[in-house]
């Protein structure tokens, strides 16, 4: 290249933060920006690695050591064979053990710390455009300010603002909401003894249950810290129901109420782990939605977007963040060859967008299978992840193994 390489990244969830990361390993300078202030997050949830496992890689050494302080189970050592627990909700009986192979499981809130530490992020930047200068790009904010680089990355989410750009703001761009679903993710804390017998009650590593009924429920350690007592250790509750709410109706005090309900005709431990809820429980108002991946025009070589922004699936095959991984170290890799000269920017951004669209689109749709599968029982023996488990789609090879093997 003529000139340094310089990158703006747009977005700093875990996707963004990661491309910062791996960027700043290579020597790749980069500016990140983010909509949202530096105020921590009270939302929580969990994020799984599986299939990717091996792209943490991607992290500086001295970084890669310290993600154990990011898991959900901190004091958990890495095994070389992990299981999701399905069970039948009304009889609690595993239908199916589904292999992880050495997965890795992390609190989004820890996780999305530990990625930030040291990395100078532009808060309270909301992109409203994108233009392209005789050498680069330059994007523009709300506020009026401007920013310009080589390339810009979107790692701005499902409702990507550098997508909705990319697509000028039609509806090929736009994030789609699943009507007749209502999502609850969440998290809750419990006295020490009842903590103490959730953990023991649990499996191992993550635990799905399904009930005739339609409705959808995982139950999951999200942070037991070492030196944290049980009663502050975190539980999440991930729980999806076969129905709908106006918006006007929406409300937390609305979906604590229905989240009590839909918990009653669960065998233990799930059953309890919702009657024992804390009044006060925070459920925000969340849906299940997709962006199916599709072509972008990336502008001779200067917009791409990675993460949700570039596949934005459901969560049923704990998916996401190991595409996002496969995202960034693609990018990262590209941008290594265009600095040594071996490939020019508009060919490395043609490749990446037409591997991204192929294996995103196909993820996207089979995600959304499962999805719609689990909240349907006579579909139950037809699940995606009862066939081919988490293993991913685009590789003849991977760690994860089948659930038949």
């Amino acid at each position: 290249m003529s000139s340094p390489l310089k990158l703006i990244i747009i977005g700093s969830g875990v996707a963004g933060l990661s491309l910062a990361r791996g960027l700043g390993k290579e020597g790749i300078e980069y500016e990140i920006f983010d909509k949202r202030g530096p105020a921590t997050p009270q939302r929580d949830w969990g994020i799984t690695v599986h299939w990717a496992i091996e792209f943490l890689d991607l992290y500086p050494p001295d970084f890669a050591q310290r993600l154990r302080t990011a898991q959900v189970v901190e004091s958990r050592s890495e095994k070389p064979a992990e299981f999701v627990l399905f069970h039948n909700g009304q009889t609690g009986e595993v239908i199916k053990e589904i292999p992880l192979g050495p997965a890795r499981r992390f609190s989004h809130r820890k996780i999305r710390a530990l990625l930030a530490e040291d990395i100078n992020v532009r808060y309270n930047k909301d992109l409203v455009a994108i233009s392209q200068t005789t050498d680069g790009v330059e994007v523009a904010f709300a506020d009026g300010t401007t920013a310009k680089g080589s390339i810009i990355i979107g790692c701005d989410g499902s409702r990507s603002a550098t997508r909705d750009i990319l697509f000028d703001h039609e509806p090929e761009g736009k994030w789609n909401p699943l009507p007749g679903f209502v999502l609850n993710n969440f998290w809750m804390q419990y006295d020490a003894e009842k903590a103490v017998k959730f953990k023991e009650q649990l499996g191992s590593f993550l635990d799905i249950s399904i009930h005739p009924n339609g409705t959808y429920y995982g139950l999951i350690p999200l942070d037991i810290s070492a030196d944290a007592t049980s009663e502050n250790w975190k539980f999440q509750v991930f729980m999806g129901l076969p129905s709908d709410i106006k918006p006007e109706d929406d409300s937390p005090a609305r979906r604590f109420e229905m989240v009590k309900e839909a918990g009653k005709p669960f065998v233990e431990p799930f059953r309890s782990a919702i009657e024992w809820m804390p009044e006060g429980t925070y459920i925000s108002p969340d849906r299940y939605g997709t962006w199916e991946t599709r072509p972008w025009d990336h502008r001779g070589g200067r917009v791409l977007i990675a993460g949700d922004a570039a596949h934005s699936m459901t969560a049923h095959r704990a998916q996401g963040l190991n595409h996002s991984l496969q995202d960034i170290l693609n990018i990262i890799k590209g941008l290594k060859e265009i600095k040594a000269g071996k490939i020019s920017m508009v060919n490395f951004a043609s490749s990446y967008v037409e591997e991204v669209a192929s294996r995103g689109s196909e993820e996207v749709r089979m995600s959304l299978q499962q999805g719609l599968a689990v909240h349907n029982w006579e579909l139950t023996n037809t699940m995606p992840i009862l066939k081919i488990g988490t293993t991913p789609l685009h590789m003849d090879q991977t760690i994860v193994p089948l659930p038949t093997q």
